[in-house]
Parts: structure tokens; sequence; C-alpha cells
């Protein structure tokens, strides 16, 4: 073999070789390109699914938020609700319906000595009670607050009637109310004295807070 041909040779085998290994870069180009999609895929994904996730923890954290919520509402309750309808009694107030009304109704004397306008200490615990039991069970309704007397007439106090001590009274009542946080706009007083009595004078002397239906 001549020198030439030995060239020659050569020559057709380095470019094989260069052939061979500038398929081998584009074929490790292609694999690379394609790790690369693979990895941008899964990339994608994972952004996906960890938003997702994100969404699901701040849903739980809503609905965790609100759960404790209503488990405090119910720890703050005092003896005396009944579990059924949020409704709430004890020795000197009961609750009632009236057609689509609640009327929680609480004893005159359990509120005030006789003759007066003015709350008794007791009765501030009494209406701390009530006034959880609207915001709890009835928040945003209107009330209306109604006075009641026994017919006995006005002597020894300054009111000139009964219908004006019991609107004193109710008024009274409604001002407490809206000290612990039950809007003041929302609720309207009535006075009526005697004019509704029950069977015994005793059980005439009340205030009844009548939770309105404003549908």
């Amino acid at each position: 073999m001549g020198i030439t041909e030995t060239i020659t040779g050569w020559t057709g085998r380095g470019r094989r070789i260069a052939r061979a290994a500038a398929v081998a870069c584009m074929g490790a180009g292609l694999l690379l390109g394609g790790c690369n999609n693979n990895l941008k895929n899964e990339n994608a994904a994972l952004m996906q699914e960890n938003a997702q996730l994100r969404e699901q923890n701040s849903q739980l954290a809503a609905n965790n938020s609100a759960f404790q919520q209503q488990l405090d509402a119910m720890r703050s309750q005092p003896a005396g609700y009944m579990d059924q309808g949020g409704d709430y009694n004890s020795g000197g107030v009961s609750t009632r319906t009236s057609g689509r009304e609640t009327v929680i109704e609480i004893a005159g004397d359990v509120l005030f000595d006789s003759g007066q306008a003015t709350l008794k200490p007791t009765a501030r615990r009494e209406l701390d009670r009530v006034a959880a039991n609207i915001r709890s069970r009835h928040s945003g309704r209107a009330l209306r607050i109604v006075g009641h007397t026994d017919t006995d007439p006005i002597r020894k106090s300054k009111w000139a009637s009964n219908e004006a001590l019991s609107k004193a009274r109710a008024e009274a009542v409604a001002d407490y109310l809206s000290s612990k946080g039950i809007s003041r706009s929302m609720i309207s007083t009535v006075g009526r004295g005697a004019a509704e009595p029950r069977a015994t004078k005793q059980a005439s002397r009340r205030v009844e807070v009548v939770i309105v239906d404003m549908q």
C-alpha cells in the first residue's frame, strides 16, 4: 500500500469518526433536550400541586378558625341554655316562641326593686346571659323590649303612671344590652304598664325581650 492510499484511508476513517462523533453529539443533545423538557414538566406539575396544597391548607385553617369560634361560644354559654333552638331558661328567665318571634321573658323582681327603674346588681348577671344568647343565636335581628307592671297604682315613686315606669324599665334593659355589644339602633322599647296582667302580681311584673323576625 502506498503512502497516498494510506493517507486516503486515514482521511476516510477520520471522516467516519467525525460523523459518528457528530451523530453522538446530536443524540446527546436530543437526550439532554428531552430530559430538560421532562424536568420542566415535572417542575410545573410540582408547582401546581404546591399551589393546590396551599389552597387546601388555607381552607383548613379557615375551617379550624370557624370551629374554634363555635367551640368558644359553646364554652362561654352558662348553665341554663337549652341546646335545641338556643333558648335560654333559668330561675327568673324563660324563653318561648310567639308566632315567628322569640320572646325572652325576665321576671321584673329579678331586674328591679319595687317602684324603681334602676337595674339591680343581680340583674346584670342575668342580662349578661341574655345578651350572650342574642349575640350567638340571633345576631343582626331587631329587638323590641316591652315593660310590664302589676295593677297596683303608682303612689310613692317618681313615675306618673305604670306605663311610664314600665317604659323606663324597658329603656334600662335596652341600654344595658346595648352596652354588651347589641346595636342600640336595632332596639325599640315599649311600656305596657298593667295592660297585660298575668295570674299574679309577681308574674305581671316582667320585661320581655322580643326578637323580631325580619323576614
